[in-house]
């Protein structure tokens, strides 16, 4: 590893991306590990990067000489030279999630921007218009290091690998806090609960034989009822609800006042006009962006030092699991080694319920990730209609071809983007 890590961040003027600085500065095991930093953030708007640059400087605290933050909007400036690539991009902006996270409920299901066809609606929307991108990072950033915080991050990492041939990984803050939580409701290390995960980007379980460990930790995860632990034999993770209980999830968006997209819409809007004011950093309004904390700068940290233990992170499962292809996205333990060489543990084998389940939503996103997987355009994607109907067929959520083919055509005719 060079002694200087170039990060650079693509997708770097999302108003969220402050909070990476955050997690910079409160680094793991403290500032002694804390490498010299280049975080370089790129997007499209000068304006915009350098609103949210500056936001990032603000937060820096004075005695950090070791890091800095510039702005690029150009894609191979950014990428030349850096060791690590976050990818953060929303194509189509919090509008195209508000649509994602709304339109499937007239026809009876909720609405979710990773899961079911909201879920399908990003990737439709998303795999094509990235295709640039992952040429870029061939051409520009081989040797780099490459994070997708995407979503749905599954299907874009499984569609962004087949398309370069480069090693991705996804990570997610969701399996760290899951694992957090059922470790303090049942009193167990971090470690041990760690290692007894398996499962895909938002879609794990907690494996353990001991029934009452397993409904000790349901008070953890939203959603999830202790019928639901009784019957499977495993602790969902907590957007497994989407599947288990639509109905339920469904009533809830229907009653609620905002989607969650609307509500980060406003915030959005309200950081922006933090930001160009010149409001002092430490009363910044927050968004909550746990997945710096939790999962970027340890995996950061981990490239530097190699990792003390496992973290979980999305990786093809090629032969670590029995319930997915072999190109699917599979969340495992994995030890990061110095340079960022990965070791997976061995999964955890859960009940059959359990890997049922996986076994379906593993089928929903591979099949929509080989379909999306080459387009480069809105063309491209409606020359491959049938086969996109066929692949929103196989997800939990849709009941009948019949109804994934008026969703594909409601895709493809109003979707932003």
């Amino acid at each position: 590893m060079s002694d200087v890590v170039r990060l650079a961040v693509i997708g770097g003027s999302g108003t969220s991306t402050p909070e990476l600085i955050d997690a910079v500065a409160d680094w793991p095991g403290g500032a002694d590990r804390r490498p010299s930093l280049e975080i370089v953030l790129q997007g499209r708007s000068a304006d915009k990067l350098a609103l949210v640059a500056e936001a990032c400087r603000s937060r820096l605290p004075a005695s950090i000489g070791d890091v800095t933050v510039s702005t690029e909007t150009s894609l191979q400036r950014a990428l030349e030279g850096a060791t690590a690539v976050l990818i953060q991009v929303r194509i189509g902006g919090l509008d195209a999630r508000i649509f994602d996270e709304t339109f499937p409920r007239a026809s009876g299901i909720p609405g979710e921007e990773t899961m079911g066809p909201g879920g399908f609606a990003n990737a439709v929307r998303t795999v094509p218009t990235l295709a640039s991108l992952w040429d870029a990072l061939s051409a520009w950033a081989p040797d780099a290091f490459i994070i997708n915080l995407t979503n749905p991050s599954g299907i874009v990492t499984q569609a962004a690998i087949a398309h370069t041939g480069l090693s991705i990984v996804s990570v997610c803050d969701g399996p760290v806090t899951f694992v957090e939580g059922i470790a303090e409701a049942v009193e167990r290390d971090a470690l041990s609960v760690r290692l007894a995960y398996a499962g895909m980007n938002h879609a794990g379980f907690w494996g353990d034989s001991d029934t009452e460990a397993l409904l000790a930790a349901v008070s953890t995860t939203p959603g999830i009822e202790p019928d639901d632990v009784r019957a499977i034999g495993a602790l969902p993770s907590p957007y497994l609800r989407f599947y288990l209980h639509p109905d339920k999830e469904l009533a809830a968006q229907l009653a609620a006042d905002e989607s969650r997209a609307q509500v980060l819409k406003r915030l959005e809007a309200e950081l922006l006009d933090q930001y160009s004011s010149g409001i002092e950093a430490s009363k910044h309004k927050r968004r909550g962006a746990l997945w710096y904390a939790v999962s970027i700068v340890p995996l950061i940290d981990a490239l530097t030092y190699g990792s003390s233990e496992p973290m979980v992170l999305g990786l093809p499962n090629e032969d670590a699991v029995d319930w997915a292809p072999r190109d699917a996205l599979v969340e495992v333990p994995t030890d990061v080694l110095v340079g960022g060489e990965l070791r997976r543990h061995s999964a955890v084998a859960l009940p059959q319920a359990a890997t049922s389940l996986l076994k379906r939503h593993a089928t929903f996103e591979t099949s929509t990730a080989r379909v999306l997987t080459g387009c480069r355009s809105r063309d491209d994607v409606r020359a491959r209609r049938d086969r996109l109907v066929e692949a929103l067929a196989t997800s939990p959520m849709v009941p009948s071809p019949s109804l994934a083919e008026r969703l594909v055509d409601e895709i493809l005719d109003a979707s932003p983007t």
